[in-house]
């Protein structure tokens, strides 16, 4: 025995490895070696839990995995000794394991851990435990064995540990189950191997054929097609749909081609199910003419079908039928072609094989190529042949040895056939079912296809030799390349130090490709992405000239393969998006400096359209950029070079001017048309070097960047280099008029910048003591209206309702309820809308068990949904007798720890319930068992002969609620249940299991995938309120209500009070930013709202502005006109400027100031901006001058939080609306622009001009009287042109 004084408790401590490992035999060793190795990938404890000791009670297995790895590690060699300790242990072993499994040292275990563990284990307290701790509260081991033999409690599951002798590692002697194809070839004339064939090419021709995932009507016209009517191809799938569901399954299949050939009585009863519509097993005259008119067809009936005197005139029951049919040399033909398909669209193999191919190649060659129909290319040659795989190499195009392609074909065409080839005489055209046949019977080296085609002439061609493309892919992109972009040079200036570049693997040939001359570029990308399974934006093409030169393949026109440039055999770069949203292409060419890149716009490019590369996850960025640069009034102020007379490097809050000569530098680049996208690598570095929360590669929030953003531009250039104290006084009863006033003004006293001449409000914050009542008001600026989206306080309640009868359906009901009701709303919802329904038994339903039952009391809000509904029987107030009733099989597994995991209870489908009241003179069991039958009967369509050769091959058994354990049984039993035929008395157990055997299991899930639920209209209803969008005027009235705030401190009470706090919006910037609170943290998580707001690209905020009776109009004008104007006007030196405000002038020194526009200009053009704040209660004079705001760009966000993306939408000055995806920029409509899931919103007052917001230098008065609207796209070009001529530098990195 070992030491049982180690610190960490361990089973090797009991014994060492090498006696284990002499306890057992090789064979033993390799089994548990191989089961460790592919059942424990990752030997922690979920893995020792839910593999290793998978049936064990949980608790305990949790309890045992602290000795069996002391260090948090499972490694082999402990595993192994345990399990020879719990198996070929001696006793005194086993209980010094279950000792160190309770103890925390090993040394002792003290009485609350024993009482604790015992709980855990589901284990009585034993009585005689207060005699084991009489001395002290912790015993050691010796103590423990001690007390074992004297009193030999009872330890629950350590009691079969101790007991077991009869179980081993190794499970031997296990009786075989039937399998699947072995249960259909008991059914059919085939053998085990022909069913499995059968079965597999069954999938294949579902997966050709079908757009349904099932054998319908549609796939069975699909494969008989054009050589057979449609009207053959239903009543052929008639005769095989047994149950009549519209599917053929592979049972039913494998029934009616054996029914085919097997003998002509079976033959004649199959052909007579074809034409028996109506299921009666006699056919009717008009049935009668059916049959004659379509055999006429296949053969000259020359036999007269013999009627029986005794059945009614014209009508012919089975028996006549079949003797017919044996006695008829008409039907002899018509058997040649069932056999036909039976071979060649089926795949059985027959014993004589090119007779049979070569009659169905002269029927295809009979019929018209169809267009869209896919067709095969087979040599000739290897039909002279006498068989073997299927050679094509003859007439493939020089270079491709044997056929064999060095990379796989991504439209599956095969190989490049050699010219010149003749019809007939070197190939062979076939249809794809007669190839999928030839490749199941022989395989093949090369299967070569193409898809028939109509020209423009209209007549359906086979092109032979389409337009064959090279696709490149590039491996995954160095990590070193991403990193060298977050790390910038040392003056900003030099090229990015990258060590690695020569270690950038080259573009690699992933796949080839055929397509057509005419077909564009658009449907090649869209063909792609599908195939490729990526999104439709996540991947774009390059062309790869022979020089290797990229040139990108633009797609914002529907342009041609052929106007494009390409031909057969180019290379084609496949880019797709890297998992931060960059772009590798993009990411390589920055890092190497590389010029094989032409991003040149095949057209000419409008100015402000070009792009900005991702840098991994810089799309918050780039979005904001964007929105912030078609800011006309801003971008028109850095193009002119305003702010170069308004850098404040002095400013100790300012960024040292870096932030605003970065965005000026990058502003100028991205307007002046000179590249199609730029890389922003000096702002990305400049911002993460002044906010380190935005560097690396995670995802940020564009609205916490556009506030740093605006920030420290403002400090950049705010004209304040010394900020003067401002106290801050209360309202103090005062006026609003005086009060915002004193605000705004030491606002502007502090802070004067283009940024808040553009963009800075105010905002009225009135709090009001609970208590005293005492009310303090104070104006504060912003630059953002944070709006919070309104909550639904309904959400969506998603339940399944099962009935008692399957012929109804299970469906699927949505209900809008509000979440703090309880499920008992939702059970009169219910009711109400199946009256048939009583009673309704709501449950948790996971894996295909219950996980369970909730009380119609319980709140809404503490369920999670969706939930099962199951129908209850009963008429009276309360539903009768039940049971729940489940599916499930056994798998046997060749990979386990213990024999008795050999075999494994697995679940499937859903659970259902039947009464449990026996019917009169019959037994509870008895009737249970009939109404599972029934049940199962309807459920799946079975046809009763077969249902009731079933019910010898399953096993009803009474088990507990999470269906694998017996309900009677302890669990050291390991005993799945009690069969209900041999032990009848249900008791209090209320659930049962359909046991199936492993040889039907395969077709009840074949069934169970394809399980149809109903869908009421109440899902439709409830998605639609759900989506239903929430209007912008909502979030404003949130934004402005009423809310109560705790531990405010109140100057009249001298304590922190509750209060009630009302935001109102007093004055509204020439540029107004809305932002819609998306993010939220909630529990511990962030989470994101994804109702869709509803904005309007003309916004008028006039109802929402502060209203007070006390404030006239004229005052409030008068007081707004100071806010936003400044003149700079030369001082003495004539070099200088100095700044000063319109609100420290007198209108003679206005008008004198710099000789610029006369008073009445600029009174016209201030008393507009002032006049568009005027409140809602003004005269009706004023009306006509009202806020009015147009939409100008908006930031959108799309997915999850964490894994989303930003884009922007922007209107250019040419008033069309463009596109910004990173470096993607193209056109799109406004109609879209106001359906997109919007983050940000930007507003530009209507009207404004140019000289009312930009700060005057001498020469820049010619734009004074422009209206900015209409006229901005001339400035634009003009301040372009102008700052093309003074900065020549390279813009392809800013």
């Amino acid at each position: 025995m070992g030491n049982t004084q180690s610190v960490k408790p361990s089973v090797t401590s009991i014994i060492s490895y090498e006696e284990a490992l002499s306890r057992i035999t090789g064979e033993e060793y390799e089994h548990l070696q191989t089961s460790y190795d592919e059942l424990l990938v990752f030997p922690d404890k979920n893995s020792f839990v839910c593999k290793a000791f998978l049936g064990f009670p949980e608790k305990f297995s949790e309890q045992l995995y602290k000795v069996f790895a002391p260090y948090n590690h499972l490694s082999l060699e402990r595993l192994l000794v345990g399990l020879v300790i719990m198996i070929r242990g001696t006793r005194q072993e086993k209980l010094q394991l279950l000792f160190y499994s309770m103890s925390t040292d090993g040394s002792k275990v003290s009485q609350e851990e024993m009482r604790s563990c015992l709980v855990s284990w589901g284990i009585d307290i034993p009585r005689s435990i207060d005699f084991l701790f009489t001395v002290s509260e912790a015993c050691s081991f010796e103590h423990f064995l001690k007390w074992i033999e004297k009193f030999s409690p009872s330890l629950g599951v350590y009691d079969w540990i101790l007991q077991n002798e009869g179980y081993g590692f190794i499970c031997r002697g296990v009786r075989a189950f039937q399998t699947y194809h072995q249960f259909l070839a008991e059914q059919a004339s085939f053998t085990e191997k022909q069913v499995t064939a059968l079965e597999k090419h069954y999938i294949k021709l579902r997966k050709l054929f079908s757009r349904s995932k099932r054998f319908d009507l549609e796939a069975m016209y699909q494969c008989l097609h054009p050589l057979y009517t449609h009207e053959f191809s239903q009543r052929f799938f008639h005769a095989f749909d047994l149950n009549k569901d519209g599917t053929i399954d592979c049972r039913e299949l494998v029934i009616g081609l054996s029914a085919i050939l097997e003998g002509e009585d079976s033959f004649a009863k199959f052909v007579f199910d074809m034409f028996d519509e109506d299921g009666s097993g006699v056919l009717q005259p008009e049935e009668v003419e059916n049959f004659s008119r379509m055999i006429s067809t296949f053969c000259l009936v020359t036999d007269s079908l013999k009627l029986d005197d005794t059945l009614p005139e014209g009508t012919i029951p089975v028996s006549e039928f079949v003797h017919w049919c044996n006695n008829s040399l008409s039907m002899y033909k018509f058997l040649s072609h069932l056999k036909n398909i039976v071979y060649i669209v089926f795949g059985v193999k027959p014993d004589l094989t090119f007779n049979i191919i070569r009659q169905w190649m002269e029927m295809e060659a009979n019929m018209n190529l169809i267009t869209g129909k896919m067709y095969y290319i087979a040599n000739n040659e290897w039909f002279k042949g006498s068989g073997g795989i299927v050679n094509n190499a003859p007439i493939l195009a020089p270079g491709q040895v044997n056929g064999h392609k060095p990379v796989p074909s991504i439209t599956t065409e095969g190989g490049t056939l050699r010219r010149g080839l003749l019809q007939g005489v070197d190939y062979q055209i076939i249809s794809q079912v007669l190839w999928c046949t030839l490749e199941d019977w022989y395989g093949c080296d090369t299967a070569i296809c193409r898809r028939a085609r109509l020209t423009p002439s209209g007549t359906v061609i086979l092109e032979l030799f389409p337009l064959k493309l090279n696709f490149y892919k590039q491996p995954r992109l160095a990590r070193e390349a991403m990193e060298a972009l977050n790390v910038p040079p040392l003056n900003f200036q030099s090229s990015i130090e990258f060590n690695a570049v020569s270690d950038i693997p080259r573009h690699v040939l992933s796949y080839v490709g055929v397509f057509h001359s005419e077909d564009t570029l658009s449907s090649v990308i869209e063909f792609l992405s599908t195939k490729l399974k990526l999104g439709r934006e996540d991947l774009r093409l390059w062309k790869m000239s022979s020089n290797q030169k990229l040139t990108l393949l633009d797609e914002t026109e529907e342009k041609t393969l052929d106007s494009l440039g390409i031909k057969h055999s180019n290379n084609i770069l496949i880019e797709i998006r890297n998992t931060d949203m960059s772009w590798p292409e993009e990411v390589i060419n920055i890092v190497t400096q590389n010029r094989d890149i032409d991003r040149r716009a095949p057209t000419a490019r409008v100015n402000g359209t070009t792009g900005l590369n991702n840098l991994g996850n810089t799309c918050f960025m780039n979005s904001s950029i964007q929105c912030l640069s078609n800011t006309r009034a801003l971008t028109v102020y850095f193009l002119k070079g305003l702010y170069q007379k308004e850098l404040s490097q002095n400013n100790p809050d300012s960024l040292n001017g870096l932030l605003a000569l970065r965005y000026a530098d990058l502003i100028k680049n991205l307007w002046s048309c000179s590249s199609r996208t730029i890389a922003p690598l000096k702002m990305r570095w400049t911002v993460a070097k002044f906010a380190p929360q935005f560097s690396g590669f995670g995802q940020h929030d564009a609205q916490e960047l556009l506030d740093f953003l605006l920030d420290g531009l403002h400090e950049d250039l705010n004209r304040v280099t010394t900020k003067p104290y401002t106290p801050l006084n209360d309202s103090n009863k005062r006026s609003d008029l005086e009060v915002s006033m004193e605000f705004w003004n030491n606002h502007v006293a502090r802070n004067r910048s283009i940024i808040v001449d553009l963009f800075h409000g105010q905002l009225k914050s009135t709090l009001k003591c609970c208590t005293c009542s005492f009310t303090s008001v104070t104006f504060d600026p912003f630059s953002f209206l944070s709006l919070p989206l309104p909550e639904n306080e309904n959400v969506i309640i998603e339940v399944f309702v099962v009935r008692l009868d399957p012929e109804n359906l299970t469906t699927q009901y949505c209900l809008w309820l509000n979440n703090e009701y309880t499920l008992n709303h939702v059970r009169k919802r219910l009711i109400a809308k199946i009256p048939a329904i009583k009673h309704l038994l709501f449950v948790d339903v996971e894996d295909s068990a219950v996980k369970r039952v909730i009380g119609i009391n319980e709140p809404l809000h503490n369920i999670n949904f969706p939930l099962y509904a199951f129908e209850l029987p009963g008429d009276g107030p309360q539903p009768d007798d039940y049971v729940v009733v489940y599916s499930r099989h056994y798998a046997t597994i060749d990979k386990y720890f213990f024999d008795w995991q050999h075999r494994q209870v697995k679940l499937f489908g859903t659970p259902f319930i039947v009464p449990s009241t026996s019917n009169p003179g019959i037994s509870q069991a008895a009737t249970i068992q009939e109404r599972i039958r029934i049940y199962l009967i309807k459920m799946y369509g079975f046809d009763d002969d077969f249902i009731d050769e079933m019910m010898f091959n399953i096993n009803i058994k009474k088990v507990k609620q999470g269906g694998r354990d017996c309900c009677l049984c302890p669990w050291k039993e390991l005993c799945y249940g009690h069969k209900l035929m041999e032990d009848p008395d249900l008791g209090d157990c209320g659930y049962l299991t359909v046991d199936w055997s492993s040889a039907v299991v395969h077709l009840i899930r074949q069934y169970d995938d394809d399980v149809t639920i109903l869908q009421d209209s109440s899902v439709k209803e409830a998605k639609q309120r759900q989506s239903q969008p929430v209007d912008l005027s909502l979030c404003l009235k949130g934004f402005t209500k009423e809310e109560e705030i705790a531990e405010w401190y109140c100057s009249r009470c001298l304590s922190h009070k509750n209060a009630i706090k009302k935001l109102d919006i007093w004055r509204l910037p020439p540029f107004l930013i809305i932002h819609l609170k998306r993010f939220s943290f909630r529990g511990g998580k962030w989470e994101k709202c994804k109702r869709t707001v509803s904005f309007q690209d003309s916004f008028d905020p006039s109802p929402f502005l502060v209203q007070s009776s006390q404030i006239s109009l004229s005052d409030r004008m008068r007081t707004e006109s100071v806010t936003h104007k400044t003149v700079l006007v030369e001082n003495d030196g004539g070099d200088d400027y100095d700044e000063v405000s319109i609100a420290s002038m007198d209108d003679d020194e206005v008008m004198n100031s710099n000789n610029r526009n006369p008073l009445e200009s600029t009174k016209d053009s201030l008393s507009y901006i002032t006049n568009s704040m005027k409140p809602s209660n003004v005269s009706k004079k004023c009306n006509d001058m009202r806020p009015f705001y147009d939409l100008y760009a908006v930031t959108a966000h799309t997915g999850q939080l964490g894994g989303g993306h930003y884009v922007a939408f922007a209107m250019n000055p040419n008033r069309q609306w463009y596109y910004y995806n990173d470096s993607q920029v193209k056109k799109t409509t406004k109609k879209r622009v106001l359906s997109e899931p919007a983050y940000i919103l930007f507003y530009e007052r209507r009207n404004l001009r140019l000289d009312d917001l930009l700060p005057s230098y001498g020469d820049m008065d010619r734009y004074g009287d422009t209206n900015f609207d209409y006229d901005a796209s001339i400035i634009m070009k003009d301040v372009l042109e102008s700052a093309h001529r003074s900065d020549k530098k390279s813009c392809a990195v800013q």
